[in-house]
């Protein structure tokens, strides 16, 4: 009896990976193709194999796209009722962007009635923000060929972000396809005191505040393609860090209406290999930021916010559209696509 039992508990275990090997080929084959916005993770783990661990644009949700019980859950302060939350199901509703990438719309614990949504699961909740997996974040392959892609990452294709090609379900489910760099990286370097510079004491925490930074675009690419490099560097944003919880400090002076249209001097076209570099000075007034807990306070430059990480920013390369771009010059070799740099803060880390 306990034999016959013992062979039903195999057979259906054996029923039930099989039919979850099926049911991925099927997504795999015949689900919906989008593109997910990514970057590169911890390429080896010796207890499941060599892999790369993905990490989607969409994995942080922050509490403002967070719908039903999770706007809720985005206030928990007790870290114990915080982990019993971990493993809920939850969905997120996508739209494709003008750059041809799915991103979030919102979060909710119950399926959308209709559209684009992924079904993921609570990796862990945080005031003001919740992490999602959604099972596409492992990309298996050979440890030489792991190691290989994260050598790129560092170097050879610093700054450039990879795209994951992904088939979407009806019921959420999503599936790994395969993946391919983008043809555009940033790179950021932070101004710093040369080595071996003496200063008084009283002037060392000066010295290691942010002061300024040099934005470098690089065409990784095997064609050559163009940037939009607008006056007063207006190409360029700086938004907040996401990936480290919320920051209650915002830009100052992100005004849309501001940028000038682009002009023929404005477009450089960068060939393979190629890259142009841009310094911004961030104790200009235009990167000041404000605090939002404190309405109606003066901007402040970015040295003087000293919160450490749950006040970091990112710079985020913004050309113009496609629209606006149309009449300029080698306007088919513009690359319209948004590229955000690596977090940096007021006290010169950068992750």
């Amino acid at each position: 009896m306990k034999l016959r039992l013992a062979f039903a508990v195999a057979a259906l275990q054996i029923l039930v990976l099989a039919y979850m090997a099926g049911e991925r080929e099927w997504i795999s084959r015949l689900g919906t193709p989008i593109t997910l916005r990514t970057a590169p993770l911890d390429p080896y783990d010796p207890m499941r194999g060599a892999y790369v661990r993905l990490d989607y644009e969409i994995s942080t949700v922050p509490a403002a796209l967070c719908q039903g019980a999770l706007a809720k859950w985005c206030k928990i302060t007790d870290y114990s009722e915080q982990r019993t939350l971990r493993d809920h199901l939850v969905y997120a509703t996508l739209k494709v962007n003008a750059s041809g990438f799915a991103e979030l719309v919102s979060l909710s614990d119950t399926p959308p009635a209709s559209g684009l949504f992924l079904r993921g699961r609570v990796q862990n909740v945080d005031l003001n923000f919740i992490r999602v997996r959604y099972g596409i974040e492992a990309l298996f392959m050979a440890k030489a060929a792991a190691q290989t892609l994260e050598n790129l990452a560092r170097e050879g294709k610093a700054g450039a972000p990879i795209d994951a090609h992904v088939a979407v379900g009806s019921s959420g489910i999503s599936v790994l396809q395969n993946h391919e760099w983008e043809p555009l990286g940033l790179t950021i370097a932070i101004d710093r005191a040369p080595p071996g510079t003496n200063r008084p004491p009283q002037d060392r925490a000066q010295s290691q505040a942010l002061t300024g930074l040099t934005v470098t675009l690089h065409n990784y690419g095997e064609k050559d393609l163009a940037i939009v490099n607008l006056p007063d560097a207006k190409s360029f944003r700086l938004i907040q860090n996401a990936r480290f919880g919320a920051s209650h400090y915002r830009w100052a002076n992100e005004k849309p209406e501001d940028r000038p249209a682009p002009q023929s001097a404005d477009v450089l076209v960068l060939k393979p290999g190629e890259k142009h570099s841009i310094h911004l000075d961030l104790t200009q007034s235009a990167w000041w930021v404000t605090d939002t807990k404190k309405p109606g306070s003066a901007p402040l430059p970015i040295q003087k916010v000293t919160e450490g990480w749950s006040a970091s920013f990112r710079l985020e390369y913004a050309p113009p559209g496609a629209e606006v771009c149309r009449e300029l010059p080698q306007a088919a070799l513009i690359r319209h696509v948004p590229l955000q740099s690596r977090a940096f803060n007021g006290n010169q880390a950068v992750d």
